[in-house]
């Protein structure tokens, strides 16, 4: 009963945290309406946490129906190695409105700390590798004499770091994450209009939480929430609450501030699990399009057919319904 109470107290603070920072902008990374079916994706932390090898597609289609709006495609696995080691990748492709292209990818290692019998502490660390594509000649621009235009097409690569660390046990997780940990320089070319300063990939911080609540036998619910900000912009924060039946199908309600609603379903089956999210955007640019449609499918490798971690194979911390897939 102590642990329960714990847990709540522990994601009673969390959600007091994400409510604290308030307002919202779009930041440089690409974001997901659904990230609790595959947090990794915000958190290197979470790699090889979970008892199987989770391998997860996902695709974005932003503004459906709007010529030129973003779209994002990812490709991501993680494991657990021996000795609480866990490793992880991801490749994406970020297209964010025609003129400009992010490709990437992101290698991980984490280690994790069993605190007791119940909870656990996983900082994970990964190099992070961007292609950056930006096409002049894809523009509608009013003034084609404008000197922040006359590069043409231009093409560059940078490297800098994604830092996480995550508190967890079988109810709750709450952690933290910090991409573009060092800032590093995009290389684009940058407006003379800049006053010289690099176009740089910004520091970006996210917080989350979550928390499952056993109803019944059969229903669980399963609030969460993350906050995303950058040392330049306000934060925006999305909440949302999913409901489980009998471990196999879900229905999920969610908002994010200044931007969508979400409704959300999905399911496990087997070895595989399938999710679909609908935002509703609130915005205007519910104008040009109201719809933003994201599915993601995820194969969940037997424990049995990859690595193990000796301490990470006890159900205290891992057991098959852990949040974290």
């Amino acid at each position: 009963m102590w642990i329960q109470n714990k847990s709540l107290i522990v994601f009673a603070v969390s959600a007091l945290m994400l409510a604290a920072i308030g307002n919202v902008q779009g930041q440089q990374l690409f974001r997901r309406s659904q990230f609790m079916t595959n947090p990794y994706l915000s958190n290197p932390a979470i790699a090889g946490t979970l008892p199987e090898t989770p391998i997860s597609m996902s695709y974005r289609n932003q503004w459906t129906g709007f010529e030129g709006a973003p779209t994002t495609m990812t490709f991501s696995g993680h494991t657990s190695l021996p000795n609480n080691i866990g490793v992880g990748g991801i490749v994406y492709s970020d297209n964010t409105g025609g003129a400009i292209k992010q490709t990437g990818m992101e290698l991980t290692g984490s280690y994790t700390i069993d605190l007791n019998n119940y909870d656990a502490v996983s900082f994970g660390l990964s190099l992070m590798a961007n292609q950056w594509s930006f096409d002049n000649a894809s523009l509608d621009v009013w003034d084609v004499e404008d000197p922040a235009l006359q590069w043409g097409m231009e093409q560059t690569t940078s490297l800098d770091a994604h830092f996480g660390m995550m508190v967890f046990s079988e109810a709750y997780s709450f952690g933290f994450a910090i991409p573009n940990l060092l800032q590093s320089s995009t290389g684009l070319e940058a407006s003379p209009l800049s006053g010289g300063q690099e176009n740089i990939g910004v520091r970006h911080f996210r917080f989350m939480g979550t928390y499952r609540y056993q109803v019944s036998d059969v229903f669980l619910l399963e609030p969460s929430g993350i906050v995303r900000l950058t040392e330049r912009t306000p934060a925006q924060m999305d909440i949302y609450v999913r409901g489980w039946y009998a471990q196999m199908a879900w229905l999920s309600l969610g908002f994010r501030t200044n931007d969508a609603l979400i409704l959300g379903l999905g399911g496990e089956y087997g070895s595989f699990g399938l999710s679909y999210a609908y935002d509703v955007t609130n915005t205007g640019a519910q104008y040009f399009s109201p719809h933003t449609h994201e599915m993601t499918l995820t194969y969940f490798v037997p424990r049995s057919s990859g690595f193990n971690s000796k301490s990470m194979g006890n159900r205290r911390i891992l057991g098959r319904n852990r949040l974290v897939k």
